[in-house]
């Protein structure tokens, strides 16, 4: 059996054993998240810790790896633990207390200036280090944050980061480092395994633990391919395989920056959200969310295998439907009262919506 299978393997039975101890474990402690406001919509409290159980099951499944057969990356592989030990660390912080965006993001840097000490940056700038080091930082903020902002729909952050983690290791990229199909094959089981306890209805949340530490992770699979054997425009093939989470954090950032409101402020901007108002169900939802995902790992993979003109088309073609999606989506009314005015799509947009109709908190 392929390597990878085995350590896929490994990772989703342990998660899947771990993930019900660790919720007994947040019920005990009473660490759970409970209904309140505007912002959490769920009936009953529900058990947090879901996280560390994808990180515990990441964490010894690397360990082991690690000292059984070694990567020749193994100094890339240990970074990636610090800092996603450092992301954990802070989203168990944030989970207890409310952590700032000011502190989050400084601990943040923190984890991405740890990777660029051991090595793991973005290549395709070499005549620009510093360019390169601030690109590398911006990118792993960029990414972990998308994944944790969409985290607001049971089954939704979790089936969307396996489906990343299965394209970064079976789409046969050209030039990859060794720590890539080790840590996207690990990250993906653990996440495997706990997914079945999160899907709706959900009987544990990942909390920002969890969804800072997937994002952070991604990241840093991300960095480790290579894309542009034959056309530059691939360096664009990231941004599918990671396009669902990226795509909501451009969506959410656009509206809330057209509404005037605050950028770290919860809000229902989010797609998810909007094609529930469009009538889908929730299961519906993260079905279709999981769907463009696996499509988007499909168009990374044939994207970096085309010509240099015909990536270019392809990725023209496909930003602009990008574009007429986002106007559709944009145009959709979050706010009951909405319909019943005749408004400018402008004003529509500046409205402040008066409900959160999600069942989880926004993010």
């Amino acid at each position: 059996m392929n390597t990878n299978w085995i350590i896929f393997l490994a990772a989703f039975v342990l998660s899947l054993g771990l993930t019900p101890l660790c919720r007994k474990i947040a019920l005990r402690a009473r660490f759970l998240d409970t209904p309140m406001g505007q912002l959490k919509k769920h009936t009953a409290p529900i058990p947090y810790l879901g996280g560390m159980a994808i990180y515990l099951s990441f964490f010894f499944v690397i360990l082991g790896t690690l000292i059984l057969q070694p990567p020749s990356d193994s100094g890339q592989v240990l970074a990636l633990l610090v800092g996603g030990t450092v992301m954990v660390i802070m989203g168990l912080m944030d989970d207890l207390f409310s952590l700032t965006p000011a502190v989050k993001f400084l601990f943040e840097i923190i984890a991405a200036v740890l990777l660029i000490i051991f090595g793991v940056k973005l290549e395709f700038l070499p005549s620009y280090p510093w360019l390169t080091y601030l690109l590398t930082i911006f990118w792993v903020l960029a990414v972990t944050n998308a994944v944790n902002i969409i985290d607001i729909m049971d089954g939704l952050a979790g089936g969307v980061a396996v489906i990343a983690c299965l394209g970064f290791v079976f789409v046969p990229f050209l030039g990859v480092n060794s720590y890539v199909p080790l840590t996207a094959a690990v990250l993906g089981g653990s996440v495997l395994g706990f997914l079945p306890f999160n899907y709706q209805p959900a009987r544990i949340y990942m909390g920002d633990s969890g969804a800072l530490f997937l994002g952070f992770v991604l990241s840093v699979i991300a960095m480790g391919h290579g894309y542009t054997q034959n056309n530059l425009v691939a360096l664009c093939a990231p941004l599918f395989i990671l396009g669902v989470p990226l795509y909501d954090t451009a969506l959410v950032m656009m509206l809330r920056f057209i509404r005037k409101r605050s950028m770290f402020r919860g809000s229902n901007d989010h797609l998810a959200l909007r094609l529930r108002k469009l009538g889908f169900t929730v299961k519906q939802t993260v079905h279709t969310l999981w769907f463009v995902s696996f499509l988007l790992v499909l168009a990374a993979g044939f994207l970096v295998r085309l010509s240099e003109k015909r990536a270019l088309v392809f990725i023209l073609a496909f930003f602009f439907g990008i574009m007429m999606l986002t106007l559709f989506i944009a145009l959709v009314p979050m706010d009951d009262n909405l319909t019943k005015i005749k408004e400018s799509p402008f004003q529509i947009f500046l409205k402040e919506p008066s409900s959160l109709p999600s069942k989880r908190r926004k993010k």
